[in-house]
């Protein structure tokens, strides 16, 4: 006669299953994967470019990242604002941000409609180192869209539904690639591959447009909850441009001193300092509210700065060693041997962006004890690194990153000292 053994494999099993279906875990996951497709397309593109043509998308995908980054602070304080509800306050509230979705949208289609008219019939030469304006044209299309996205987007990280996150973005991201793979191949160039872009944002609004009740609220002025989510959107709006100008602004730059060849050398310089960036920038997501909670609570903040900081040099130390002995082995993985002469910059450019990583991070952390002063740093550092490369004009590769490696260091210095005078002075007061 046999007797059932009690298993405890089977509680522990729906312990891990309950972690890793947590609309946290899978919101996570599935930023990963996105950033994975991501990349994919990067390194297909920059093969079937070539250093010249890449150089000028990496341009134009600057110009997208700096203005869906805006827009992604308006996501921040939309999430916040809605998290921070009553259950009972959910559905008013939602159908205020509904009329302010359906002005935004109405407002964002009139104002481009005009430039982007002007952008497709203009066929004078590009000037002060920007691309075509027929290409600015099809990209600035999706914006009123992508400015929609953000808000819904922002309601649903609010409520933490996953199955709409997770389905939003991860189908902007295959119509970005499929898209741009397919207008390629059937020869609409660089401008079928813009298109792509602008396609897949609307994709991903299209999933999420209605999220929101489509009866708006008429009843109550607008205008309070616009200003109070601005209002929560401005530091975190500076803080994404800093991200943006640190990591990518150099593209600006490089047209009007470099070869065009060598644009495409700092393009693949810049996804490498992106690839690093966006591995830990889920991290920042983590730290502030496990900033917050221990303020709050006035408990140490070693327990909610550790982790980050141990996955932080998980990522970022390897990548400094690869780079420093191996820099052909990462270009050619990511972009292909057309560019290793990029190869000697590389270590440089890498250890750039893990100081601005180190000082977004750090920046994060006095956000969350209610200091601006580390944005602040970002940002000026930022504009400053740029100012440099304007007055300098460096003549090669090499000095344009060690001029961003240069002002990145000492930011990242600045923002190490703040942040830790700003903790004794928390321990002080626990």
């Amino acid at each position: 006669m046999s007797h059932a053994v009690p298993s405890v494999s089977t509680p522990l099993l729906a312990r891990v299953l309950a972690v890793l279906m947590a609309p946290a875990v899978l919101i996570f996951i599935s930023s990963n994967f996105v950033n994975v497709g991501n990349l994919a397309f990067n390194m297909i593109f920059s093969r079937l470019m070539g250093p010249e043509l890449f150089g000028l998308l990496a341009l134009l995908l600057t110009i997208k990242l700096s203005l869906l980054g805006l827009l992604g602070a308006v996501q921040t304080a939309v999430s916040k604002v809605v998290a921070n509800l009553p259950d009972a306050e959910i559905s008013p509230m939602a159908r205020r941000l509904s009329r302010v979705n359906q002005r935004l949208l109405a407002v964002g289609v009139v104002s481009v409609i005009p430039f982007a008219g002007f952008g497709l019939l203009w066929q004078g030469a590009p000037a002060f180192g920007l691309p075509d304006l027929h290409l600015l044209a099809v990209l600035i299309l999706a914006l009123p869209f992508g400015a929609s996205l953000s808000l819904l987007r922002g309601f649903a990280l609010g409520q933490m539904d996953a199955k709409r996150i997770v389905i939003s973005s991860n189908v902007e991201m295959i119509i970005r690639l499929v898209g741009a793979l397919l207008a390629w191949s059937l020869g609409f160039g660089i401008t079928g591959v813009v298109a792509a872009i602008s396609v897949s944002i609307i994709a991903g609004w299209v999933v999420l447009m209605d999220m929101l009740p489509k009866r708006a609220l008429k009843g109550l002025p607008i205008r309070p909850i616009t200003t109070t989510v601005l209002i929560a959107a401005a530091p975190f709006a500076l803080l994404q441009l800093a991200q943006v100008l640190a990591l990518d602004g150099e593209i600006f730059v490089a047209r009007s001193l470099l070869p065009a060849s060598e644009v495409g050398f700092i393009a693949a310089l810049s996804l490498v300092q992106r690839i690093q960036f966006f591995a830990c920038f889920a991290l920042a997501s983590v730290l502030l509210p496990g900033v917050v909670l221990a303020a709050r609570r006035n408990e140490n903040l070693v327990g909610a700065v550790r982790p980050v900081a141990l996955l932080f040099g998980a990522v970022s130390i390897p990548l400094i060693v690869v780079a420093l002995f191996k820099p052909t082995l990462i270009l050619g993985v990511l972009v292909g041997d057309a560019y290793f002469g990029a190869a000697n910059a590389l270590s440089y450019a890498v250890i750039a962006a893990v100081a601005f990583t180190f000082s977004y991070l750090a920046a994060t952390f006095l956000a969350a004890l209610d200091m601006r002063l580390g944005i602040t740093l970002i940002l000026g550092a930022a504009v400053m690194q740029m100012g440099a490369l304007v007055i300098l004009a460096p003549a090669t590769v090499l000095g344009v990153v060690q001029i961003k490696l240069a002002v990145q260091l000492v930011t990242a210095l600045l923002i190490a000292v703040v942040s830790m005078r700003s903790a004794r002075k928390y321990r002080a007061q626990v």
